[in-house]
Formats: structure tokens, sequence, C-alpha cells
């Protein structure tokens, strides 16, 4: 017999579907509600990110400038008649005070920039900051660098900060024990990072000796003017195309005297050999020559920007966002390349941020484990074989060294080692922030 639904039956119906529907209403307004506040939040953190970096590369600017200024004075001091040498010596120490302190300066800027945009404070920052103070020793800087040092980072480290310096993340020479990469894949047995980046080390490795020494590698986490000394006289200077000339009728300046003539006249001052503040040739230098791999950008750069140096790569954390942004001072000397002919002249008037891996080789979010590990216990661990508990970079030396992790890794790779696929680099930075392409 045919069955018949009553008006009351159907009204139950419809009340479940009403119910079920408003519940799946709710639950997408949940979602769309969350997705919505994380994008908020990772947009504030980008922005906050990036405004900290440019003022980070202002101060950067500024000290390069101020160290260009004091350069140019012991030009005018020397070019004048008046016995000055002794005097212009003395202006180096200013030089080399005005290149240490400009870091903490900018890192203090960046870490109140961050700070006033809303983002929350980095507490493990303070704690390293100590650590690298206490530890500092310098060579050829003037007499009581390191209790200078000490006492900066002693006091910026009694503030909160907001902002850290980025870690470096990678040895450019290709060192395993400095690549950051290298311990993620051991934890995460990923051994198609292997096949592609080191699976003939994998094949033969024996022991800790087949790493090979440690490399000189400043991981220190902290911006840097990155000058040297360059002792020569203004006489030579001059002679060697170097344009003060130039930066000073930029600056606005009246252009150096002519040497004195006469028999009473001496161009003695000329002629002494002095030290000035000049770029780091390791540090500095064209871009393309800095960065063997290639920059991330396409297009013509313009040779009065064709320069490494002085970056200031900065990162910022809120929750379980990272964001990695790297800013730098640009300008030009007479219309030409601030850096051209070596000595340090000033002329950087603005900052723009620069993609991440157009930055120093490597870099990561500030990560002060990782920093920890390749300062202290990698000295350790490449002369004993020595590792620490606690730390699972040391974790992953270990289980890097057990044969049968290895062995395995091997038998897989053989059989699927084929199937592997390069990680894309579009551009896609994932929660680290910063993307490869990124500003």
């Amino acid at each position: 017999m045919p069955r018949f639904t009553s008006h009351a039956d159907r009204g139950g119906q419809a009340v479940v579907l009403l119910l079920g529907f408003l519940v799946a209403l709710a639950a997408l307004t949940l979602w769309v509600g969350t997705a919505y506040r994380h994008a908020a939040e990772r947009l504030a953190l980008r922005d906050g990110g990036d405004a900290a970096a440019l003022a980070a590369a202002r101060w950067q600017a500024a000290g390069l400038n101020l160290v260009g200024e004091l350069n140019l004075i012991q030009a005018y001091m020397l070019a004048d008649a008046v016995p000055n040498a002794h005097a212009a010596r003395a202006l180096h120490g200013l030089r080399q005070r005005v290149a240490l302190a400009a870091p903490f300066l900018a890192l203090l800027s960046a870490s109140e920039t961050a700070r006033a945009n809303g983002l929350p404070e980095i507490p493990e920052c303070a704690g390293l900051l100590r650590e690298i103070g206490d530890e500092a020793a310098f060579n050829g800087l003037f007499p009581g660098a390191e209790e200078a040092f000490r006492d900066m980072a002693h006091t910026l480290a009694a503030q909160p900060l907001h902002a850290a310096p980025a870690s470096p993340g990678a040895d450019p020479s290709g060192h395993l024990l400095l690549a950051q990469d290298f311990y993620e894949a051991v934890l995460a047995d990923d051994w198609c990072w292997f096949w592609f980046n080191a699976y003939p080390f994998l094949q033969r490795f024996s022991g800790r000796a087949d790493f090979g020494p440690l490399p000189d590698y400043a991981t220190e986490p902290f911006l840097g003017l990155r000058l040297g000394e360059r002792l020569t006289s203004l006489e030579d200077l001059l002679a060697q195309g170097v344009p003060l000339d130039a930066q000073l009728a930029d600056l606005g300046h009246p252009t150096l005297p002519p040497p004195a003539h006469g028999p009473a006249a001496s161009g003695a001052e000329r002629r002494q050999t002095v030290p000035w503040s000049a770029y780091d040739a390791g540090a500095w230098g064209p871009w393309r020559a800095m960065r063997p791999g290639g920059l991330p950008i396409t297009g013509t750069l313009r040779g009065q920007y064709d320069y490494f140096g002085a970056s200031a790569p900065l990162s910022v954390a809120d929750g379980a966002f990272v964001w990695l942004a790297v800013a730098k001072p640009f300008g030009e000397v007479g219309g030409a390349n601030p850096t051209e002919g070596g000595l340090v002249l000033g002329g950087f008037d603005d900052v723009r941020l620069i993609p991440v891996d157009a930055g120093d080789v490597g870099l990561v979010a500030f990560n002060p484990a990782w920093l920890r590990h390749i300062r202290r216990h990698l000295p350790d661990y490449s002369a004993t074989g020595l590792t620490f508990s606690g730390c699972r970079y040391c974790s992953a030396l270990r289980t890097f060294a057990n044969p049968a992790w290895r062995a395995r890794g091997l038998a897989w790779l053989a059989r699927f080692g084929h199937t592997c696929r390069r990680p894309r680099a579009d551009g896609d930075g994932g929660d680290s922030g910063g993307a490869h392409y990124g500003h």
C-alpha cells in the first residue's frame, strides 16, 4: 500500500535540514573568521618586519655617511699646509667607533619600529646578545673596543627586543656542517635532499673527519658596515682617481685646496701615509661577483647601484608566524657608484627592500639554537667528535654517524631516488616569510 507522509513528518525533516545547514554555516563562518585573522596577522607581521628592516638600513646608511664625512675631514686636514697628520690618524679610531656602534643603533631602531607596529618581543635575542658581547674579540681596532662592544650589547639586551638580526643558514662554500638544510634533512629522513645535494658524500662517509676542517665563518647575528683599513696618502688617493672633489661638490662643500707652491711651501702632509676607512673587499663588490649564482631579479642593474654590502636582514615573529626581510642603503657619489675607488665617502641617501635571496647567502630567520650550535658546538665536534645533549642539531650529527641509518637511506635511494623531484623555486617562501623572490 502507498505510504502517505503527514505535514508533521515533513516539518520535522525541514527542521533537521535547517539545523544541518546552520551548523555548516557556523563552521564556515568560524573557518572564514580564523583564516581572516591569520591572514591579517601575517600581513601585520610582514608590514612590521619590512618597516623594521628599512629602519635598520637607515642607520646603516647613517653610519656609512658619518664614516665618509670623517674620511673627507681627514682629506681637508692633510690638504692644508698645517701639520695635521697626527690628528688625522686619531680620526681613524673615531671612524672605527662609529662602525662598531652603528649596528647596535640599527637593531635598536628596528626593534622600536617593530614594537610600534604591534609585534611581540623576541626574548631569546637578548640572551644571545649578552653572550656575544661577553665573547667579543677584535684585532686592529681602537684600544678598549671589546669593552665598548660588551657595554653596548648589554645595554641593548637590557630592554625588550621586538626584532632580531637574521641567522646565517648556510656557508657559501658549501660546507655541510654549516648548512642548516643538511641537519633538517637528517632529522626528517629526507633522502631526496641527499639525492640532489650530498649523495656521493652519503655513500662514502666513514667518520667526522670526512666533513673536513671548519672554515672561518662569521656567525655573529649582527648587521655590519663591513669596513676595513687602507693605508695610503692623500696624494696617492688623488692620483688613483678617488672622487673626493665630486663627493665634496655633492655635499655642498668646497673642493680641496690645491697644493701650495713656492720656496717655503711643503707638501709633506699630502704625502703622509695614514689609515683611511675603506670597503672590505670580501664583503663589498659588484653584485654578481658577490653572488656567483646570479641575482633573483630580471632586467638591467644600473652601474651606480651595483654594489653588495651593508644590507640589513631582520627577523620578526608573532606566534607560529615568522617574517624575514632585507633592506639596503643606496646612493651615488657624483652620479657614480659610491664604492668606486674603494674609499668610504658617504652619499647613501636612500634605503630599499631587496629580495631575501639577493642579501647574504643562506639567510634564515633568527634561530638562537642554530647560532649556539655553530658558534659553540661545532668547533668541539670538528676537533673531537663531541656532541651536546639537548641540541637537536647535535642529535642530527649522531643520527648521521649511525651506519644503519645511512644504509637505510642508501637502500631507499637505490630503489626510489629516480622519483625525487627538486623543490620548486617559484618564490613561495611558506610560513618563514621573505619569499625567495620577495620584495
